[in-house]
C-alpha cells in the first residue's frame, strides 16, 4: 500500500516536508484486529504534535493519521460484528491502535 511515512521528529520550520511517500506491505490483522482500506483520513493538530515531538509516536518510522473512514478489507480471528466490505470509521487516536 502507499503511505506517507514520518522518519524523524523535528520542527516544521527546520523540515517543512517531514513526510515521504513510500510503498509498504499491507499489514496482516492479528487476533481481534481489522484491516481497513482507508478512503478518507483526517489530519489535525495531533499530527503536528507528533511530527514536532510534543507527543512522539512510540516508534519511527510511523504512518500518521486518524479519524479515518474506509472499508473492512480483512479480519483477524475473534472479530465479531464486522464483515469484509463493511464501511467503518476509526475514532480519535485515544481508542485506536498504533
Amino acid at each position: 500500500m502507499k503511505a506517507m511515512l514520518l522518519d524523524a521528529l523535528g520542527t516544521m520550520a527546520n523540515n517543512p516536508e517531514p513526510l515521504r511517500l513510500a510503498q509498504v506491505p499491507d499489514p496482516e490483522p492479528g487476533p481481534g484486529d481489522v484491516r481497513v482500506r482507508v478512503r478518507v483520513c483526517g489530519v489535525c493538530h495531533t499530527e503536528l504534535d507528533e511530527i514536532e515531538g510534543r507527543t512522539p509516536p512510540p516508534a519511527l518510522p510511523v504512518i500518521l493519521g486518524h479519524q479515518a473512514v474506509g472499508v473492512v478489507e480483512d479480519l483477524g480471528s475473534d472479530v465479531v460484528g464486522l464483515a469484509r466490505g463493511d464501511r467503518v470509521g476509526v475514532p480519535w487516536i485515544h481508542s485506536a491502535c498504533g
